[in-house]
């Protein structure tokens, strides 16, 4: 058979349906605007390149202490008068103040999961062992009495707010049950008066309750394995989907939760309104799979209204191992990629800072609060990237195809280089991007039915940007069956 040349050229310049992994979709079925391997990238900033992410950078002058964050809160009055930050670590509660982190007061048990609830003006931290604490943000935390009733608050790990009460749950001589305060009266809540407990479906075969969340309204509560809905009236069960990582829950201004979940429909991320949880992460199972179930009860999420983030431990793909990873959500896009921090997170936040910035921020293993999106690097450490493109056949699978040349673009290229590969063969370096348009050409002769292109940045400044690629006419050349 004749070789062919394409007479026109060929463009890869489209990326906007993000990860897809093989386990996933099939080659024939993969979009062609999908990519096989991306971490450290994005697909949505702008829509349909490819671009690294954005680093982060820690909160204050110093690391808070030593050890894991355990808890981190925006603590903040309705007056504007106390603004604080606070982070757990050990059994201390510290609060920022300025650029320094001070202690503010401790709890009876060291290295618990930690988790804060304000309401009227106040905050209350719980652990689930000790006695609960509140704060008004200056002076002394409090043991008794006040707005929320502290001393006769139960010994609980969660709590969120339903009707003007808090409902408060994880007692762990109680694990079904839930307390809820009474209405508000006066600005302020009772333990005593007013108030009740609701069993939820007690000793149903799907675990403890492990965390509760809602909009004021309606409040949803997970166990291990099944999700309930009550409305301060009537308690339904919606889903044989719970969750076990309190972190993992993360719900938008939207009314959206997100939380990474088991049950009846597998291990896996899911979303629901408040009825039956849709699983959302089909396009990386391969990647969900590598999760170790030791993890799974650590797994912390976040989001910002454009994406959902959680952090999921170590995680090995092809044989690397990727020791901070975190799995991306784009909720308008609904397309996802992979992160490997240089720092494990293992709670988050969102943080209005002092130049009334609305942020996410991040509590790590080593003591840091940091703030996420932030910066070139995480943290002085370099961001190292690397994304795979779908397949490109040019015409047909089957047939055997020679390429000769390849323009790469890019809006920022700084640490990007490009690497091509035919079929199941080794790598081939084209080389570094060093302008916005690079025209390759002086490499071997590339032959085979399939090409692969890989992208990898190593990179400490701007995050750069590739729009995509151009193999220009006449530099593939179709050689037919073979």
């Amino acid at each position: 058979m004749a070789i062919q040349k394409l007479n026109d050229p060929f463009l890869v310049a489209d990326f906007s349906s993000g990860l897809i992994d093989d386990l996933s979709v099939s080659k024939p079925l993969l979009p062609k605007n999908a990519v096989r391997k991306a971490i450290n990238v994005i697909f949505n900033r702008p829509r349909g390149s490819i671009r690294q992410r954005l680093g982060t950078t820690r909160v204050g002058d110093a690391a808070v202490a030593s050890t894991t964050i355990l808890g981190v809160h925006n603590f903040r009055s309705s007056n504007s008068s106390y603004h604080q930050l606070l982070a757990v670590a050990g059994s201390t509660v510290y609060a920022l103040s300025g650029t320094t982190w001070g202690s503010t007061t401790t709890v009876s048990t060291s290295g618990l999961k930690t988790r804060f609830i304000t309401y009227l003006d106040r905050v209350a931290v719980l652990n689930g062992t000790d006695t609960p604490k509140m704060w008004d943000g200056s002076g002394s935390w409090e043991t008794s009495g006040g707005r929320l009733d502290i001393g006769s608050f139960p010994v609980s790990k969660f709590a969120t707010t339903i009707n003007t009460r808090i409902l408060a749950a994880g007692d762990s001589s109680n694990p079904d049950t839930i307390s809820l305060s009474s209405l508000v009266s006066a600005n302020a809540i009772s333990w005593t008066s007013g108030n009740k407990t609701v069993q939820v479906s007690p000793q149903d075969g799907a675990g403890s309750i492990t965390g509760v969340t809602g909009n004021g309204v309606v409040a949803l509560i997970f166990k291990e394995r099944g999700l309930y809905r009550y409305d301060d009236n009537t308690l339904q069960r919606v889903g044989y989907v719970g969750t076990p990582s309190y972190e993992s829950i993360a719900t938008d201004d939207n009314g959206i939760t997100y939380f990474f979940g088991q049950g009846a429909n597998g291990v896996g991320f899911y979303m629901t309104q408040g009825g039956r949880p849709i699983k959302i992460s089909r396009a990386i199972t391969r990647y969900v799979e590598a999760i170790a179930g030791s993890y799974y009860d650590d797994v912390a999420a976040y989001t910002d209204g454009t994406n959902v983030e959680w952090s999921v431990g170590s995680i090995t793909i092809d044989g690397i191992t990727y020791s901070n990873a975190s799995f991306v959500y784009s909720v308008s896009d609904k397309t996802w990629t992979v992160y490997n921090r240089a720092h494990s997170f293992r709670v988050f936040s969102q943080y209005i800072d002092s130049s009334s910035n609305i942020t996410v921020v991040g509590g790590d293993t080593a003591g840091n609060v940091q703030t996420i999106g932030s910066g070139n690097t995480d943290n002085g450490t370099a961001i190292q990237a690397e994304a795979e493109l779908s397949p490109i056949v040019f015409t047909t699978r089957g047939r055997t195809k020679t390429v000769s040349e390849i323009m790469a673009f890019t809006e920022e290229y700084q640490g990007l280089s490009v690497d091509i590969r035919t079929d199941d063969n080794k790598w081939f370096p084209l080389g570094s991007l060093k302008e916005g348009n690079q025209h390759f050409h002086n490499f071997p002769l590339l032959r085979g039915n399939e090409f692969h292109i890989r992208l990898k940045g190593n990179n400490t400044a701007t995050p750069w940007e590739l729009t995509g690629f151009e193999f220009p006419a006449g530099s593939v050349q179709d050689e037919g069956y073979r």
